[in-house]
């Protein structure tokens, strides 16, 4: 149907058979067999043949050519539309708590790279709990948390194991949990209470201090305590919302969990 329309076009625009076979690229005798056709069809002649090969559309003529032009448009808006869809990246949210963007964002990162042409990524930090919630809301497609922490609306996987150790010199100001403070049976003369970790991090590498943080987060030359106990060996998690998720985005998130176990 489209090229008896899309004939009907050129002639109507034209004026000649000849005229609108060389714009279409096709013989006159196609041209001639397409308007045929569409005349069988609607019942009714659309063109009157005057002299020196000039055409005149008759009424039927003129009401399919504002069809055709009607339809030829809608074809176009259509294919744009699909277009645009085709082009359009999927939405990511991945959320990490403080302590695991430290550690497994780095690893994160690379796999999310090869996908960038597929999706729209955004990562964001925030603590345990609030990932928890945002995954309960689908507002965040996979989540990265250091705490075991689950409910009804998230599948859990654990990822891997992170020992705490007391990293920084002994003389300094000290960061403790509570329950380093009980375990250890120290009740600590002053203490400061820090939010960030990467502020942490950056005390301990200037000497001021002492803290209990993840093993992989201590920065160099920083002396530690290991072999704090198994209470303080504890796991990372990935909170992956049970719905909502499309296929492709639910396979990326699957494939950075994998990265992320490695």
């Amino acid at each position: 149907m489209f090229p008896l329309l899309e004939t009907l076009v050129a002639v109507y625009e034209v004026g000649q058979f000849t005229l609108a076979a060389d714009e279409l690229k096709v013989s006159q005798s196609t041209v001639s067999s397409r308007i045929a056709q569409l005349e069988q069809m609607v019942g009714a002649p659309l063109f009157v043949r005057n002299a020196k090969s000039d055409v005149t559309p008759t009424q039927a003529g003129r009401m399919l050519y504002q069809t055709a032009i009607g339809i030829d448009g809608l074809w176009r808006d259509t294919r744009e539309q699909i277009a645009r869809v085709q082009e359009a990246r999927e939405p990511l949210a991945v959320s990490f708590s403080h302590t695991t963007a430290a550690i497994l964002l780095p690893k994160a990162l690379p796999v999310m790279a090869r996908d960038m042409d597929g999706f729209d990524f955004a990562v964001h930090v925030m603590n345990s709990d609030a990932i928890l919630e945002q995954a309960s809301m689908k507002a965040v497609q996979l989540g990265v948390v250091e705490k075991p922490i689950v409910n009804d609306s998230v599948d859990r996987v654990t990822l891997c194991e992170d020992r705490l150790v007391l990293a920084g010199e002994p003389d300094g100001v000290r960061y403790y949990t509570d329950l380093y403070f009980k375990t250890a049976q120290v009740v600590p003369a002053r203490t400061m209470e820090v939010s960030s970790n990467a502020a942490i991090v950056a005390a301990l590498s200037a000497g001021f201090g002492q803290s209990l943080i993840s093993e992989a987060a201590v920065p160099a030359g920083v002396p530690v305590q290991r072999e704090l106990g198994d209470e303080f060996v504890r796991r990372f998690y990935a909170l992956v919302p049970r719905s909502g998720l499309t296929h492709d985005q639910r396979e990326l998130a699957e494939t950075i969990i994998a990265a992320l176990r490695g």
